[in-house]
């Protein structure tokens, strides 16, 4: 049984898509899978990591307007899709996350007439699961999408790290907050605020939280500060047992399990795993492609759970004011963040268990 998956470039993409292919490889240990992603995306490490294939398309985004890059566009994208159709060859299921990887893979999936199933993570979807939602025999989704009739809600699925960090709760959970602060230097008590801007890290969020962090201290704020490859800075006249600054951490799990609140971006992937911990949180969402990390944010201040701060409205001032207003309203807003923890931790194997029923079994049927 030959399985492609398709959905590279963030993080995003790249993790949910590593959980659904564990949940296969543990499943159907014959399964040969394949991925299908980017240079210079986060699968080009983060896939071979795992000790999965990766092979590689040309990056073809779709141009927004008709200028210089739709004539760059138009041979990429042919070529992405003449390399498709010869990587699908013999495949039982196209699987996508969305992204630019995805589009060609599910038309040549179509053509060759593959079955195809696919994830959608944000509220608002993306180009590619738009089309490939068309043709999909199983389209699974974090939110319910109200343009799209048939689908499946079965949340994001997430590494078995978070989901297993999730269910903690009573002394269980206080002894794995004690141990994840002290595998990150932190104090054993007072109240911690973790920071991270997204897979790559943030160089605005960094420059704002830097610039805040000796007043944030004297409020007898923790902070731990995710600041991304390449993009740390010598912070001076701050105590180093009470900030805290990483390049980049492969164990999540135990950023959440040390915190009490964060500043972060509002990727749908950030969103899932937030929501999954129950911890309140200032979203500094981009306005990229649709506009889905504003919406994706609105969805936990709604609850009363979150503080939304505009990416284009971002300094160091409104920054602070916001952090002490949640710092201030701490115990109102964790109690709304943990009634509303996500239950749907089992999405990767739910995901799984749709494409067994409608392609998998269904295709052993006809044989």
């Amino acid at each position: 049984m030959k399985i492609v998956i398709a959905g590279g470039g963030t993080a995003g993409h790249v993790l949910p898509a590593l959980a659904v292919a564990n949940e296969i490889k543990n499943r159907f240990s014959h399964a040969e899978i394949t991925f299908i992603g980017s240079k210079g995306g986060a699968d080009e490490k983060l896939v071979p990591a795992e000790n999965y294939k990766i092979r590689y398309l040309p990056k073809a985004n779709f141009p927004r307007q008709i200028n210089f890059a739709t004539l760059v566009f138009i041979p990429r994208f042919s070529i992405a899709l003449i390399k498709s159709l010869y990587l699908l060859r013999k495949t039982t299921v196209a699987i996508g996350f969305g992204g630019y990887v995805a589009t060609p893979v599910y038309i040549a999936a179509r053509i060759l007439n593959i079955p195809i199933a696919l994830h959608e993570a944000n509220s608002v979807p993306g180009l590619a699961n738009r089309v490939g939602q068309k043709w999909a025999k199983v389209v699974a989704v974090f939110n319910p999408i109200s343009s799209w009739k048939n689908q499946d809600v079965v949340g994001f699925p997430m590494r078995n790290s978070i989901t297993e960090s999730a269910k903690l709760t009573g002394p269980e959970l206080v002894l794995a907050k004690e141990v994840a602060r002290k595998e990150l230097g932190l104090p054993p008590e007072g109240r911690v605020l973790l920071v991270m801007g997204g897979s790559l890290g943030s160089q605005k969020i960094n420059d704002a939280v830097i610039e805040i962090a000796s007043t944030l201290i004297e409020e007898k704020i923790i902070i731990l500060h995710l600041v991304g490859t390449g993009k740390g800075k010598l912070v001076e006249n701050v105590d180093p047992t009470r900030y805290r600054q990483i390049p980049y951490l492969a164990k999540m799990e135990s950023a959440y399990l040390a915190a009490d609140f964060l500043i972060a971006r509002a990727g749908a992937g950030t969103c899932a795993e937030i929501e999954a911990m129950g911890l309140p949180t200032i979203f500094i969402p981009l306005s990229i492609g649709n506009g889905e990390q504003i919406v994706n944010a609105k969805k936990y201040a709604d609850r009363g759970s979150a503080k939304i701060l505009l990416n284009s409205d971002l300094t160091s001032q409104k920054l602070l004011s916001i952090v002490l207003e949640v710092n201030s309203s701490i115990a109102e807003l964790s109690k709304v963040a943990s009634i509303n923890k996500s239950t749907k931790l089992s999405a990767a194997s739910d995901f799984v268990d749709l494409i067994d029923e409608r392609i998998i079994n269904s295709s052993k049927r006809r044989i």
